[in-house]
């Protein structure tokens, strides 16, 4: 059993917040600096420093030849050098342990230079890498010879690959210049001087002819004589001239390129130039370099190499015009030590050229022509070096017919458009003769595209030379004639692609032109054809015509026997005479016929069905039968666009099952939204698109902010949500309201829409509009369990006290109509009414007896008079209560009346008396109505909190909603003699108690 009491109760809530403080940290950060500090070594003979590392390493090596005389040797004098180093040491290695240091303080030098190399044609010479390395020695000119006389000191020279061609050069080592480098000399000598000894290319370069600089100078740089530091200044002296020692590189019998300084040289221009020292006036003087570790100066030299010259003449030697392709005396360098010369392509059998045709001799390797000739058709040999290796091709005249064998061929597809797959042909052209049924090959079928599917078919580049000789050949020494006839045709005309995805290649013989050509020919002539002869034209037979199309096994395209180039000899012409015809070609390079091909490829078609395979309208952008060609090997079926989750059509929304690949069906479909798949070129390559029809269903409902409301207030909102339960979105929304919606609730006058998959949108609305029904924008459809709200606002509700309005509003789209609804109270003026959940009290009255006075005798007291207090009296307080099940009932009880210091006593009665009860029907409905159900007992309640019933168990019943009206002036407050005190009020709390249960 549950009991459900009310009490009228003052409560106060105490509120506390909670205040956070939120307060920022510091982070600090602290950086190191470290103080780096350049360590030196001191050693008792030189000091080293760190010199920056160079971008490759320079390394040097041991020489190959040398090719000085033996030197002369000057008499031991004690100098100051630098610590050796290691000649298979690197530049960098060395330069590791240097620091940059310059005269005359610091009394080191660093020489070094780059050199460039360029090929004969101006390019950067790159056949191979070169290593340079060579000797750097000091020398003293003595006095009484005035040769120039070397130390025993030596420097290595290294190098490394910079690109471009070009190496820096650099002696591997510091060279001292103390103070007193000019002045410190032995007896009988005047003058020291660094120099290069021999620079050399380790390199073998049998195929290079000469390595030469172009006349030119050399900077050069000057230093003052003051022992005091100064900055390096390179080419602030004038230029110095390179002498032919310097700019031409020598070679030895090893093919070793090397410059070398003349040994005990009498003159100073015997000693290379670069790199050397120098002093004007006690000052010194640097060429092609500042001391430092900088390469300042460049010096190019070309690298002539050695040639192949190709040579076309006669058998008598004479030059002639060489093939289309070919040149007469082109040079080709040789390019290593092992160079094989290559012709660049392959000699024609027979050319023509000023008017003549040569017939292809052979070829002969050097300067004298050997019995001989090699006869392949593409020279190729291992060379020399020994001037011997030009090469010198060999071609006959001869007395020759020429034929045109060249024939446009034009593909197009089913749609007559160009097709353009790159393709080439093949055919084995052959000649058979009819004494003895035997072939002989002749010439590879070539074609050449010329785009947009148009190709031109050839046999020996266009040109098919017949003349006695070959006739001879090809017949067997035999005449040709009706005994011993030729018959030229290709073994077979084949496409060489694969071409899967094509179903058919069709011959359009009506864009066709086909023509065969016959001259008249007399064997034993000396021309095969006279050539003021016009040729007679004739149209090809079917049998002809047959010969020129295509069969296919599935995958490649082809025509054995084809009639192509067909050419018939010797066969006997209407007049008796022995005859040539030529199918599709003739003596004339202009030739009027070509085939059309028509390419039709296979297709996959695009099929839209229903779940029982019956085709259906496919999506918008789609086609019911779409046919999409195939266009390669490898084509890969994809679908244009996705296809929709659902669609709409003729009324139908259809819901996407799934597809599949083929003619039959499969239990599984594939649900992919982008149908994509290999294709097997086999008849199962169409796709069909499976589509449900769908079930679109829709719920509604409608609820308002508030259930009460006061007159003339605005309702917040009124919330009409729309759920998708079907199968299908839902892609249009219109709302509207219904006859029922009450004149009392005003027009709304703005919408605000949010839902699944929505932007929420604010639309403004107006009377009309409303009326007329109101579509609203969906940014997309809304989706199978998706939900879209409507909150109708500006609503203004105006009526009666208690009254109830109902708003009700009807919602069409793609799904059937559909109406919800809601209602609002108008406020009582005297009571509060409230909707309980479930069981419980709706409204209650208040009892309020206003001022009486202290009485010697116990009194009875009637409820104040007021307007707004029940409206003076005129209406009565009333109880109504909500409950769900026919076994209820209701009792009340008093509390002690008290005020602030003082208290009625117990025995103080409220005299209710009887109430008429009344029970609801359409509760909360505009169409409500209350029915009389008769009266309680007269109902008095002591305030000691005594239960008293009021109305007892099924004493009412029929209804869920019960009102029990007490009559205003019924109602007493009986106050016993002497109670009370003046100025005081008095509050008590009447209970009511609603138990319900079986």
């Amino acid at each position: 059993m549950k009991r459900i009491n009310w009490q009228r109760l003052a409560t106060i809530g105490l509120c506390s917040s909670l205040v956070i403080n939120a307060f920022s940290g510091v982070t600090a950060v602290a950086e190191t600096v470290t103080s780096e500090s350049s360590p030196t070594v001191a050693s008792s003979t030189t000091q080293e420093s760190t010199e920056s590392s160079q971008e490759t390493t320079e390394t040097s090596r041991e020489e190959v030849t040398q090719e000085t005389e033996k030197q002369a040797e000057i008499p031991e004098v004690k100098t100051e050098t630098t610590e050796s180093v290691p000649e298979n040491s690197s530049e960098n290695d060395r330069q590791k342990s240097i620091s940059p240091r310059w005269v005359p303080n610091d009394q080191v030098i660093y020489p070094r230079m780059i050199f460039g190399f360029t090929d004969e044609t101006g390019k950067a010479f790159a056949d191979e890498n070169l290593t340079l390395s060579g000797t750097y020695y000091k020398l003293a000119r003595h006095t009484a010879t005035s040769q120039w006389r070397p130390y025993a000191d030596r420097y290595p020279i290294v190098s490394s690959n910079a690109g471009g061609g070009q190496y820096r050069v650099a002696v591997n080592a510091t060279i001292p210049m103390p103070y007193d480098f000019l002045t410190n000399l032995p007896a009988g000598y005047t003058h020291n001087l660094y120099a290069i000894e021999q620079l050399k290319i380790d390199n073998t370069l049998k195929y290079v002819d000469s390595i030469v600089a172009p006349p030119g100078s050399i900077n050069m740089t000057r230093y003052s004589e003051q022992q005091t530091s100064e900055a390096a200044q390179f080419g602030n002296y004038v230029k110095q001239n390179l002498t032919q020692r310097d700019r031409i590189f020598s070679k030895n019998s090893a093919n070793i390129f090397s410059l070398n300084s003349l040994a005990l040289a009498p003159e100073i221009t015997d000693v290379l130039t670069m790199l050397r020292t120098d002093s004007v006036e006690r000052g010194p003087i640097l060429v092609g370099f500042d001391g430092t570790t900088t390469y300042r100066e460049t010096l190019n030299y070309v690298v002539t190499r050695k040639q192949v010259t190709e040579k076309f003449v006669d058998t008598n030697g004479v030059a002639i015009t060489p093939p289309t392709g070919f040149t007469q005396n082109k040079k080709t360098p040789m390019t290593s030590n092992d160079f094989t010369f290559k012709q660049a392509s392959t000699l024609p059998d027979t050319y023509q050229a000023d008017g003549k045709t040569y017939k292809f001799k052979g070829w002969y390797k050097g300067k004298t022509k050997p019995n001989t000739l090699t006869t392949t058709k593409a020279p190729s040999y291992a060379v020399t070096y020994d001037g011997n290796d030009d090469l010198t091709v060999v071609y006959e005249e001869e007395a020759v017919t020429t034929l045109y064998p060249s024939l446009d061929v034009n593909f197009v597809d089913e749609k007559g458009v160009g097709f353009t797959p790159a393709l080439t042909f093949s055919g084995k052209y052959r000649v058979q003769r009819t004494s003895d049924r035997l072939y002989t090959d002749l010439y590879d079928l070539t074609s050449k595209s010329k785009g947009s599917g148009q190709y031109t078919l050839s046999l020996n580049n266009g040109t098919m030379p017949l003349s006695p000789e070959l006739l001879r050949v090809y017949g067997n020494d035999k005449p040709i004639n009706g005994t011993n006839r030729l018959n030229f045709s290709l073994d077979k005309l084949a496409i060489n692609q694969q071409l899967k995805y094509v179903n058919s290649i069709e011959l359009d013989t009506v864009k066709s032109v086909m023509k065969m050509y016959g001259y008249n020919y007399t064997s034993g002539s000396a021309t095969i054809i006279d050539p003021n002869q016009v040729p007679t034209e004739y149209n090809l037979s079917a049998g002809n015509i047959a010969l020129l199309g295509f069969d296919t096994d599935g995958v490649y395209f082809s025509k054995e026997s084809s009639g192509v180039f067909n050419t018939l000899m010797g066969y006997a012409s209407d007049g008796g005479k022995p005859l040539i015809t030529m199918n599709l070609f003739s003596g004339n390079p202009v030739n009027a016929s070509k085939l059309v091909y028509t390419v039709t490829r296979k297709q996959v078609t695009e099929n839209f069905v229903d779940t029982n395979g019956t085709k259906i309208t496919p999506p918008t952008g789609f086609t019911q039968g779409n046919q999409i060609p195939m266009t390669s090997n490898t084509f890969k079926y994809t679908s244009a666009r996705a296809l929709p989750a659902s669609y709409t059509t003729g009324g139908k929304t259809y819901i996407f099952q799934g597809w599949y690949k083929g003619k039959t069906k499969p239990s599984t479909l594939t649900t992919s939204t982008t149908p994509t798949y290999n294709t097997t070129f086999d008849g199962n390559d169409d796709m069909t698109a499976v589509y449900k029809e769908a079930n679109i269903s829709a719920n509604l409902t409608m609820r308002g902010a508030v259930d009460v409301i006061d007159n003339g207030a605005t309702m917040e909102y009124w919330e009409v949500l729309l759920k998708n339960t079907g199968e299908a979105p839902l892609t249009s929304v219109k709302i509207k309201p219904t006859t029922d919606w009450a004149t009392g609730i005003s027009t709304p006058t703005e919408l605000f829409i949010l839902g699944t998959g929505q932007n929420t949108k604010v639309r403004p609305i107006t009377k009309e509009q409303w009326e007329a029904g109101f579509e609203i924008p969906l940014d997309s459809s809304l989706p199978v369990g998706g939900q879209l709200t409507i909150n109708l606002l500006g609503t203004k509700v105006t009526g009666q006290p208690n009254q109830v309005l109902k708003a009700a509003v009807e919602v069409t789209g793609n799904f059937n109509k559909l109406t919800a609804s809601d209602t609002v109270r108008i406020k009582d003026l005297d009571q509060e009414t409230k909707e309980p959940t479930g069981e419980g009290f709706i409204s209650v009255p208040t009892f309020n007896f206003g001022q009486v006075g202290v009485a010697g005798s116990t009194q009875q007291h009637g409820l104040k008079k007021a307007a707004d207090y029940y409206g003076n009296g005129t209406r009565n307080p009333y109880l109504r209560i909500k409950k769900t099940q026919p076994n209820w009932s209701l009792t009340a009880q008093l509390s002690q009346p008290k005020s602030a210091t003082d208290s009625l006593p117990t025995t103080t009665r409220l005299l209710l008396g009887t109430a008429a009860a009344a029970s609801f029907t359409d509760y909360n409905q505009p169409t409500e109505t209350k029915t009389p159900l008769g009266k309680t007992g007269t109902v008095n309640l002591t305030a000691d909190n005594t239960a008293t019933a009021v109305v007892a168990n099924q004493q009412f019943t029929g209804s869920d909603v019960y009102q029990l009206d007490f009559t205003f002036a019924n109602i007493k407050l009986e106050v016993p003699a002497n109670q009370g005190m003046v100025g005081q009020q008095y509050q008590a709390a009447v209970t009511w108690n609603l138990v319900t249960g079986p």
